[in-house]
């Protein structure tokens, strides 16, 4: 009975050892981020370690000098010793003599199986999810740009007919500032020099406005419609060519003071 109890205290905790425990022991951890570590992994040193230890590969080595397979195991167990001498990681106490076994190394072998299984199935999913939200990511901005570019082109869309109807009040407003200058020389041939042409009154400024909107508008006709998806397309969108409608209006208030001014100085 005695000799029973002490072969029993002397079993190999390896055996006794939940695979919770062999992990902390064996296994590492490698951070992903400062608050996100990946899955536990048993190195392939520490695997192939174990397994030399416990003799699982001796057909392997079998070739190798003895001077080497010394060196080897030396530089195993020092590395093993390491992690068993750490209590955090062993609480259980399991020596280096409960690894010289076939059995703890088959254990830890199938521990390393299962983990890596675990691991990978890990990855795949977080693969999934990282291409999942590039997907996202993707979608969101291609949505952003075609929001921008249609809102880009409603805007030279307004411009433009901002500027036809400016213009529509531009023209008879030159007609009436030309026959109100002819008034007001006919009153004072020094009124000849008071009061110069404004801008854009003139044919060839008025045909050179036209012109410009004429072509905003063909360009604006001309754009695929898949516009929005190309890289750079803003730049696909035309300008308005200085045919700015706040900067007409301006004029336009211009030269109806002008006229104003001069059908005073013609009563």
């Amino acid at each position: 009975m005695l000799s029973l109890l002490v072969l029993s205290g002397c079993g190999n905790k390896v055996d006794g050892a939940t695979d919770d425990q062999l992990t902390a022991l064996f296994a590492d951890r490698t951070p992903m981020s400062r608050t996100e570590m990946e899955e536990p992994r048993i190195t392939r040193r520490t695997l192939d370690c174990v397994r030399l230890i416990g003799g699982l590969d001796n057909a392997v080595y079998k070739d190798a000098p003895a001077e080497m397979m010394g060196a080897l195991r030396t530089d195993c167990r020092r590395g093993l010793q390491e992690r068993l001498s750490d209590a955090a990681r062993n609480p259980m106490g399991i020596a280096l003599a409960d690894l010289e076994s076939s059995k703890a190394g088959e254990r830890v072998t199938a521990l390393h199986g299962r983990l890596e299984q675990v691991y990978r199935a890990a990855a795949e999913t977080r693969l999934a999810a990282q291409r999942a939200e590039h997907e996202r990511q993707a979608r969101e901005a291609s949505e952003k740009r075609a929001r921008d570019f249609e809102e880009r082109r409603q805007a030279v869309q307004q411009n433009l007919e901002q500027v036809d109807g400016v213009m529509g009040e531009i023209a008879p407003a030159c007609a009436e500032n030309g026959a109100a200058r002819e008034q007001a020389v006919a009153a004072s041939a020094r009124n000849r020099y008071r009061w110069s042409l404004p801008y854009p009154c003139g044919e060839a400024n008025l045909r050179s406005i036209r012109t410009q909107t004429d072509r905003v508008r063909t360009e604006l006709g001309r754009i695929a419609p898949d516009a929005a998806t190309r890289p750079g397309a803003l730049f696909a969108l035309p300008p308005l060519y200085g045919n700015d409608p706040k900067e007409l209006q301006g004029r336009l208030a211009q030269i109806k003071a002008q006229t104003a001014e001069m059908r005073a100085a013609a009563p």
